[in-house]
């Protein structure tokens, strides 16, 4: 019997600029490849199994019956994650950046790795011209994903999950001498320090010409709005500068509202509040959570009372400043101090209880995740349907990643 296809999601990884390092340095980024791979992997809920590799890149194809409006955001976001772990404590020379190409289909295995159409996509993307440039363009992205338009259009344009079609924007990826041209779709984990024109992905236009209209930034010395296209209507003094910055947020446009920011001189304690506010939660799409930390500490010690609003939101966001950052117990205490103030702080529960299984403290995790599910399922008053459905996915998971415990098993003194 002949070898047996199967449908697949095909996930290829490279590493950027592998064949300038010397020898003993293209060992030690091969080593980071592949433990950010399964990490993120593990993380996201799939085997930690690379099924192909080369020098600089490998190939990861989970099972086929996943559902990848689930598994795609899982595995960028926790492909960011793991880079960043894996890069904070390195020398600039020492770090990686990462290119990943998606594309699904049919896949057959044969006596030297797996065959198909999709196989053969998914590295050509990878080694594109778009995607390459994407991470010259944008040198404070550590990861480029690069992602066929039959993808895109099945999984991204619909929204799942945490990636927005608003952050992708339209390519043509060629490769003349090897007869491969394709339409696909382009993301990078940081905008930060990239070019002036930053294309934009699409809200609702039905083609694909209108698709890949690139999107211009504002220039004040022009004297362009930077909201004029933003839903909040006309800015009017501090506190409206802080109200359109919110609108771009919501707009996934934390660049813009980062430049309408720098505008603002806050008069009183209120307005230099409600900046500091909005500003962390800009830097942290942007990335910068060393800057936001300062900012939500600053927001925090302004506070009387720091789980008076917007404080619990503030310290929901300081731990993830904390724990991005590598500050694991200063953020575990932060959601503590949020719990022991306020019980019903629902994500609380599940930042603690994914910290703690990544910790190995399972016992602990599941008290933390039963518990925050709990929460959610009794629908906690103020919570609208799409943050419970979030929140009840999340918990679900981390829920169905843990291991069977033991009924004696108890890490609390761990």
């Amino acid at each position: 019997m002949g070898a047996r296809s199967r449908r697949s999601l095909c996930a290829g990884l490279d590493i950027k600029g592998w064949s300038s390092r010397l020898v003993p340095e293209q060992i030690r980024a091969q080593q980071a490849l592949v433990g950010v791979a399964l990490a993120a992997c593990r993380e996201a809920g799939l085997p930690e199994e690379i099924v192909q590799s080369s020098g600089d890149g490998v190939l990861i194809m989970p099972p086929s019956d996943i559902d990848e409006s689930a598994v795609i955001p899982a595995l960028v976001s926790e492909l960011e994650v793991a880079l960043w772990q894996e890069n904070r404590l390195l020398a600039d020379g020492a770090r990686i950046r990462l290119r990943l190409a998606l594309t699904s289909g049919l896949v057959t295995p044969g006596p030297a790795g797996f065959n198909g159409t999709a196989v053969i996509d998914c590295f050509r993307l990878l080694d594109s011209p778009p995607v390459k440039a994407a991470l010259d363009d944008f040198p404070r992205a550590q990861l480029a994903v690069i992602v066929s338009d039959h993808l895109y259009q099945d999984v991204i344009r619909n929204g799942f999950r945490s990636l927005s079609p608003e952050d992708f924007w339209q390519v043509r990826s060629s490769l003349p001498g090897k007869g491969f041209s394709m339409d696909a779709w382009l993301y990078v984990s940081d905008r930060a320090g990239g070019p002036a024109v930053v294309p934009s992905g699409p809200t609702s236009a039905p083609d694909a010409a209108a698709h890949a209209a690139p999107h211009v930034a504002p220039d004040a010395s022009r004297g362009e709005d930077p909201v004029a296209r933003s839903a909040a209507g006309p800015v009017a003094g501090p506190a409206g500068h802080v109200a359109q910055a919110r609108a771009l947020l919501a707009e996934a446009r934390p660049q813009e509202a980062m430049r309408l920011l720098d505008e603002v001189s806050p008069d009183g304690r209120e307005e230099w509040s409600a900046l500091l506010d909005v500003r962390a939660e800009a830097l942290m799409r942007l990335g910068e959570y060393e800057r936001a930390r300062l900012d939500l500490e600053e927001l925090l010690g302004m506070r009387v009372d720091p789980v008076v609003p917007p404080g619990p939101s503030a310290l929901l966001r300081l731990g993830r400043c904390r724990a991005a950052l590598g500050a694991v117990q200063e953020a575990r205490q932060t959601w503590l101090f949020l719990l022991e103030h306020r019980p019903s702080s629902v994500e609380a529960y599940l930042e603690l209880g994914r910290l703690e299984r990544r910790a190995g403290r399972y016992a602990t995790a599941q008290s933390f995740l039963v518990e925050g599910l709990r929460l959610v399922r009794g629908e906690p008053r103020g919570m609208d349907p799409a943050t419970a459905d979030r929140l009840l996915d999340g918990f679900l998971r981390e829920l169905a990643a843990l291991p069977v415990l033991d009924d004696t098993e108890d890490d609390a003194t761990v």
